[in-house]
């Protein structure tokens, strides 16, 4: 695997101000593809299924879960226009730099019917990852609680350039409902997409943790429910919309063959 640095990506860095300046201009109250987790805290123990996905040029831009030892879902937005030769995975570590297990990509899959909708899509690996997968877990009940995880921006920098934290971030959570997801950050298909939030705190999810996992505690293990697709303009002022990985685990099994 290339080496990578510690900067955010610029080409996403650059489209994430147009779509700053443009929300800004519409409305306040519009969301924006997510691409880091504000308020959260370093996480303890690394995850064997957490990915970072990286190139050459930007480092890490996009996170992503290992659901087999061959198969990654991450956002279908973090990988437009990249070709599978651009993307280098690092898997299990705290830090983006070392650790884990470095990975390439032989194949990408994003959702057929597009990412305004279907903001989901699969990274095959070229080798099988040792790490323990994560398995997909059943949509939870609003107000459930959740954990989300992932590198970027730790404080909000409304699209300014940031480095990523030094370790893992990791914030606890909960379901929210549609209504109070889209009244902070725009739409939500509520069979498709699943929202979080943090009604007392400003924290939550924002640019630098596309693709990243949502989690829901299962005894003393966690199930992937979510994939992270956008947030509020501000990203600690709203909640964050995930892809909902458990409603498109047909579409993910017919791609990965059948799951545990």
């Amino acid at each position: 695997m290339s080496p990578t640095r510690k900067t955010m990506p610029m080409r996403r860095l650059a489209l994430f101000v147009t779509l700053c300046i443009s929300a800004l201009a519409v409305a306040l109250s519009t969301a924006l593809p997510a691409q880091a987790i504000i308020g959260g805290q370093d996480a303890a123990n690394p995850y064997s299924f957490m990915v970072s996905l990286q190139n050459e040029v930007d480092g890490h831009f996009c996170g992503g879960s290992l659901i087999t030892p061959t198969w990654v879902v991450t956002a279908a937005h973090c990988i437009r226009g990249d070709e599978p030769a651009d993307v280098d995975l690092r898997i299990g570590s705290l830090d983006t730099d070392s650790g884990g297990e470095t990975r390439g990509v032989s194949q990408i899959v994003p959702h057929p019917a597009g990412e305004e909708t279907y903001d989901i899509a699969l990274l095959k690996l070229d080798q099988p990852a040792s790490g323990v997968p994560i398995g997909i877990g059943t949509r939870p009940a609003e107000g459930s609680p959740t954990r989300l995880i992932g590198w970027g921006c730790t404080t909000p920098t409304m699209g300014l350039p940031c480095s990523p934290p030094d370790v893992l971030q990791e914030l606890d959570s909960q379901i929210r409902s549609s209504t109070v997801c889209a009244s902070g950050a725009g739409p939500i298909d509520p069979v498709w997409e699943v929202c979080t939030g943090n009604p007392d705190t400003k924290a939550g999810p924002c640019r630098g943790d596309s693709g990243g996992p949502l989690l829901a505690p299962s005894g003393d293990t966690w199930l992937l429910i979510g994939a992270f697709n956008r947030m509020a303009l501000y990203c600690d002022q709203g909640p964050g919309i995930y892809a909902d990985v458990p409603a498109h685990r047909p579409w993910i099994e017919s791609i990965t063959g059948p799951l545990p």
